[in-house]
């Protein structure tokens, strides 16, 4: 009997939990709850149309209603950040980035699925993000010279340059450089003939550049000095003139030299006067013999 007894009251205890069960999850599904909560928008793209999003997350108050199991986890939306794609959402006007409640609610929705409903204070509420006009300006690029050695002897035929001088950047107003953008060259030695590129600094992702990369150009020579001897005609005869120069190894050249000289006869009190000088403006005419190529008869 004391088992048989023991048995029943099991059974009636077990009856009396799947009641309250059942009761339980009836009460519930009948059950239809209401909450107020602040939720957070948050975007993936920081440039959106012609806009930068200075704050990328905007809070909204959501009434969200659920009935039924769903109701008991209600809790998830308080503070909840509810991340979404930019590009696909938002929408641009002449004020800014702004997004309608249908927008929000089409979010939660592919979020939280039809388990819930959302409302809003008014379907006529705009939700604008913090947002600044993008500009387009034009910022010079510089280098650090001193980076950049000759060897003994050189000196520059061109100096280094860059190309393009300058670049044109996309961003909001304050974050686009005042000044000039700095270009960090390696330490090398430039002899003769040289092109280079190289590359720009990243700018951050609130700006975008219309070039990632330039060309740095210089062309420097071997200096020299040389005589050399140049003939001169003058009324049938030829005549021999010494000219000392200075100049780039090229310009200097044997089959060179004498296409970078200027040499000029003209009447002075003395005589026939000779006048030399040079063509390019890195060639130096250091003297020259005789300046007077024939004297007059007295």
């Amino acid at each position: 009997m004391h088992k048989l007894f023991r048995h029943i009251r099991i059974e009636a205890l077990l009856f009396l939990v799947f009641a309250s069960l059942i009761w339980f999850v009836m009460t519930v599904s009948a059950t239809t709850l209401e909450r107020q909560y602040t939720i957070n928008f948050t975007a993936d793209a920081s440039v959106v149309d012609a806009f930068w999003m200075q704050d990328s997350t905007m809070s909204a108050v959501v009434t969200v209603q659920s009935t039924g199991l769903s109701a008991l986890f209600m809790r998830q939306f308080n503070g909840a950040d509810i991340p979404f794609s930019a590009n696909n959402a938002l929408r641009a006007n002449s004020k800014g980035l702004f997004m309608l409640p249908t927008d929000l609610g089409r979010i939660l929705n592919e979020k939280f699925g039809g388990d819930y409903d959302f409302s809003f204070s008014s379907q006529a509420d705009t939700f604008y993000f913090s947002t600044s006009a993008l500009i387009t300006k034009s910022v010079p690029l510089s280098f650090e010279p001193k980076s950049i050695q000759l060897p003994e002897g050189y000196r520059w035929i061109t100096p280094p340059s860059i190309f393009p001088a300058e670049i044109q950047i996309t961003g909001p107003e304050w974050a686009i450089p005042n000044g000039p953008i700095v270009i960090d060259l390696p330490a090398s030695e430039w002899k003769g003939r040289i092109r280079e590129t190289s590359s720009l600094p990243e700018l951050g992702t609130r700006l975008t550049q219309s070039i990632n990369k330039v060309i740095i150009a210089a062309h420097s020579d071997l200096w020299v000095e040389d005589r050399f001897t140049a003939q001169v005609k003058w009324e049938g005869h030829t005549h021999e003139v010494q000219i000392w120069m200075s100049g780039p190894f090229t310009l200097l050249r044997p089959d060179k030299w004498e296409t970078n000289l200027n040499v000029a006869l003209h009447a002075v009190d003395e005589g026939v006067g000779l006048d030399v000088d040079s063509k390019s403006p890195h060639v130096t005419i250091l003297s020259y013999s005789p300046k007077i190529l024939l004297h007059s008869q007295q």
